[in-house]
């Protein structure tokens, strides 16, 4: 097999171009570029792209894929399927857990929504209750205010009343 271009490449796997280019970028210590520029691909970089495809179908990120240092060959492959059930079963794991992460992330996350929601409508609770209380005190104070004018009034008529009386009598001295 002869060396293929990016574009024979994605044909092959199944993808675009761009995706290829992305794989590449990401690994791009692994794959080789001609004299000018252009990444070629041989059957064990094609092999290698397999692998990637296969990660990432599983639900890795790129970040998480390494690649070994020697994937086999596609007719390879086909002999070891003991070593594949094992990385199969190991990659499935690693999806669950993943997966179990994203939900106790989604649980936590509806958790502190439902938490700022109690705690806004307690928040209007007690607004409500400042601006009741402050209605009460504005309201007896207003009861208290023609109180006191009535009992200051009271007062000074009785004061009036008994300087009038000690005037009355001194007034012959």
């Amino acid at each position: 097999m002869s060396a293929l271009k990016t574009r024979d490449a994605a044909e092959a796997l199944g993808v675009s171009q761009t995706t290829i280019k992305r794989w590449v970028f990401n690994f791009s210590h692994t794959f080789q570029k001609d004299r000018f520029g252009h990444y070629i691909f041989t059957e064990q970089d094609i092999s290698r792209l397999h692998y990637i495809k296969s990660r990432v179908e599983l639900g890795d990120s790129i970040d998480q894929i390494t690649l070994p240092s020697e994937i086999p060959a596609e007719s390879a492959k086909n002999d070891t399927d003991g070593d594949e059930d094992t990385e199969e079963m190991i990659s499935r794991i690693r999806q669950i857990e993943r997966s179990l992460a994203q939900k106790a992330d989604e649980v936590v996350s509806m958790q502190i929504l439902q938490h700022r929601k109690e705690l806004e409508e307690l928040r209007l609770v007690v607004e409500q209750l400042a601006a009741s209380v402050e209605s009460m005190q504005g309201q007896a104070a207003k009861h208290t205010a023609p109180q006191e004018e009535i009992h200051n009034s009271a007062m000074r008529q009785v004061h009036n009343k008994k300087r009038s009386l000690f005037r009355s009598l001194f007034q012959f001295l």
